[in-house]
């Protein structure tokens, strides 16, 4: 029988940044809580019931409606160093593995990120902290398996007949990535939490393309925004 009841808002918003369009999204899973670091590089060794953590995630998406479903995978560990220094605060550090492949064209994305975040209490019952998390990106395609309708003949795709398939410059890009986020939490008494974060993505707004670059055409990828407020309160002992 369970002798706590925690009440829990969550208020979850996304934008693209200061853009008109929203072109795209990035990798990312409804159960946000259960990546930390993918949704705030602050939450890096904010880790209020121990000293580390690790976790796996695992989607597996349109499986029974298509031979090439879309599989989306992360794992993650952060630490605590140099904890329980009311004074000076505490590190935390940790890392993030990403990985999705969608689709005829396997789409691969795969992402690797190094994450640091600083941590100090500020006042009785409140803690800041200010993360930042850098790594690498690569993203490839294989068209090989795609067909378009300039390829139909009246009777079947010939993939043989390149005219009306897309030009690709490359099938593999690689770039540096970078993300900061502000956490803080507010706890005066065991019946209260109360967090807060913001985070800003993309800062260094890096290159995704397989096409040429075109005059005109900004293939940058936007800074991205997210902002998350989650509460717990404690009625009694019994409920």
């Amino acid at each position: 029988m369970l002798k706590r009841s925690d009440i829990l808002f969550f208020l979850w918003m996304t934008a693209s940044g200061l853009t008109s369009v929203l072109s795209a999204q990035d990798l990312h899973f409804s159960q946000f809580m259960q990546t930390p670091l993918l949704v705030n590089p602050a939450h890096t060794g904010f880790i209020p019931d121990g000293d580390y953590r690790f976790g796996i995630n695992y989607r597996n998406q349109w499986a029974s409606v298509s031979a090439f479903p879309y599989k989306t995978m992360s794992a993650f560990g952060d630490v605590q160093l140099l904890q329980n220094r009311e004074q000076t605060g505490w590190l935390g550090v940790g890392g993030l593995l990403l990985r999705d492949v969608a689709g005829t064209s396997a789409l691969t994305s795969t992402k690797v990120y190094g994450s640091v975040a600083y941590h100090q209490m500020i006042g009785n019952g409140s803690l800041l902290g200010l993360g930042f998390n850098a790594g690498w990106a690569n993203k490839s395609i294989n068209t090989s398996g795609l067909t378009f309708p300039s390829q139909w003949n009246g009777q079947f795709f010939d993939i043989h007949q390149s005219a009306g398939a897309p030009v690709l410059a490359v099938n593999t890009i690689n770039y540096f990535d970078m993300q900061v986020g502000l956490n803080y939490a507010y706890f005066p008494n065991p019946s209260t939490f109360v967090n807060a974060g913001f985070s800003a993505m993309h800062l260094n707004r890096p290159e995704e393309s397989f096409f040429e670059s075109t005059n005109g055409i900004d293939n940058r990828i936007a800074v991205r925004y997210n902002g998350f407020l989650n509460a717990s309160f404690k009625l009694n002992d019994l409920l």
